[in-house]
């Protein structure tokens, strides 16, 4: 409840509005991953936005004379600040309704957008073939045993799915023979991961499509989709490097931009970002652009939409309320 009603509070209250005054940076960058038409079937909340939500974060933007910019343009402003407020859209992993539902409906508004796509997303070798195997799993049960690891889950209805998928995913972070549990459930159940992710995410012909409008810049988001401060430099490496070149071979242009899967980095993979060759590296930090960002290229910060965004909330965001609120009251520039 409080979580819902805290923007409201913010907003209303004027906490936002003054907030703003050290927290608002003069631009934004959004964080999307797949857009549907209908969250209700999908326990992975996170990950999903309605198209509704989409097209009504857009419409609430444009009302309160935020700008939209390609990612390239946000870099520009930042050298030249003006007076006029701008936002970035991006979309992570390469999910096929980025071009099915989110191109249609940024065409609409004008709204440039970049896609940070994990070819393992089309190649089928994404280390998280598990989770799309889980949700599915979900989905189609009422009740989940894991016998052994003790567990044992209702999934009834859609909230108590959601519930089952966070508490099992975060199981999967916090215990490392929790996947092979989970995995063996997948198993028992018929249920190929592999097969759902080339299902959800683009093909490379929907990839090229994607890629041919001129509101589209396509950015790397690995291979694997695996955290990358848990592995060596050298397959750090690889997986930012091989990424970018196969993209970079499909779309037939430079691919500049990369967003650190589940938002893990630290300076040693800031550092080899730049020095494989990206412009810019985006987080999962909460914040704002400040020129000051211009320091900063390899650890910008972005703000979810999420399924229950309201004005309020979209409010919070662009006037700096959730960094300050993460951050304490500390640092309005979100850097590592």
């Amino acid at each position: 409840m409080f979580k819902s009603t805290a923007p409201v509070i913010a907003r209303y209250s004027g906490i936002s509005k003054v907030l703003a005054f050290r927290y608002a940076g003069p631009g934004t960058i959004f964080l999307l991953h797949s857009v549907v038409p209908d969250t209700t079937s999908y326990p992975e909340e996170f990950t999903r936005c309605p198209v509704s939500v989409l097209e009504d974060t857009l419409a609430w933007l444009k009302d309160n004379k935020v700008q939209f910019v390609s990612l390239d343009t946000a870099l520009d402003r930042l050298a030249t600040p003006a007076v006029d407020r701008f936002c970035v859209f991006t979309f992570d992993d390469g999910y096929a309704d980025n071009l099915t539902h989110v191109l249609p409906i940024m065409e609409r508004f004008g709204a440039p957008f970049t896609v940070y796509v994990t070819t393992g997303m089309i190649t089928g070798e994404i280390d998280t073939c598990w989770w799309f195997g889980l949700a599915a799993l979900i989905r189609s049960r009422n009740n989940l045993a894991l016998p052994e690891l003790g567990y044992s889950f209702d999934c009834t209805d859609a909230a108590s799915k959601k519930q089952a998928f966070a508490a099992i995913t975060a199981l999967v972070e916090s215990n490392g023979e929790a996947l092979a549990s989970v995995r063996t459930a997948l198993d028992a159940n018929g249920i190929d991961g592999r097969s759902i992710v080339r299902g959800e995410g683009l093909t490379i012909e929907q990839l090229r499509r994607l890629a041919a409008s001129p509101l589209v810049t396509i950015g790397a988001h690995s291979v694997r989709h695996i955290r990358l401060p848990r592995v060596s430099v050298a397959e750090v490496q690889r997986e930012m490097a091989d990424g970018r070149a196969w993209l970079e071979n499909i779309v037939q242009r430079e691919v500049k931009h990369f967003a650190y899967p589940f938002g893990a980095c630290g300076h040693r993979e800031a550092q080899i970002a730049q020095s494989v060759g990206f412009r810019t590296s985006v987080t999962t930090q909460r914040g704002t652009l400040f020129p000051e960002h211009l320091g900063h290229l390899y650890a910008l910060p972005r703000e979810p939409i999420i399924s229950k965004e309201t004005a309020s909330s979209l409010r919070c965001k662009i006037d700096g309320t959730y960094r300050a609120f993460h951050s304490r009251l500390g640092d309005p520039v979100a850097h590592m």
